[in-house]
């Protein structure tokens, strides 16, 4: 695949997501996509109506997210992207309540492309660092 191509489909996909557009972000996968969050108990999730409910609820935890690409490359049918997402935790993320903590932490993704869309996603990131910094935001708002 060419690198345009493929350096494309993740730029349409983190647009659709820093969009929080669902529809546009699950546009930019095959029918058979498998993605998994290392971090997610229920991960892998396999199809695009299982994957639209994952994004649901990321979206409902940290509803201003944002994503910003640090470095990505592409080799043959990979991209690998590392990104700082930023945003305020309202709900349940990473196995805490945010109340309205903000966190910035690094994400790391793999994706798998197949005729110019992602056919795997897997995304990595520290999940501690969100803990901390949920924590600590609860500790200053006590005082």
């Amino acid at each position: 695949m060419a690198v345009e191509a493929g350096l494309g489909v993740i730029d349409r996909h983190f647009a659709a997501e820093n969009a929080h557009d669902v529809e546009a972000t699950l546009a930019t996968y095959t029918e058979d996509i498998v993605w998994d969050d290392v971090t997610h108990p229920a991960s892998p999730f396999q199809g695009k109506q299982a994957v639209a409910q994952a994004y649901g609820g990321i979206l409902e935890a940290i509803p201003d997210l944002n994503l910003r690409s640090v470095q990505r490359f592409q080799c043959g049918e990979h991209v690998v992207d590392e990104s700082i997402l930023t945003g305020h935790v309202v709900g349940e993320f990473a196995g805490v309540r945010g109340g309205g903590a903000p966190v910035s932490f690094r994400l790391l993704h793999v994706f798998d492309l197949r005729h110019g869309l992602i056919a795997r996603e897997n995304a990595w990131f520290d999940s501690a660092a969100v803990v901390r910094q949920v924590e600590r935001f609860r500790l200053l708002s006590d005082r």
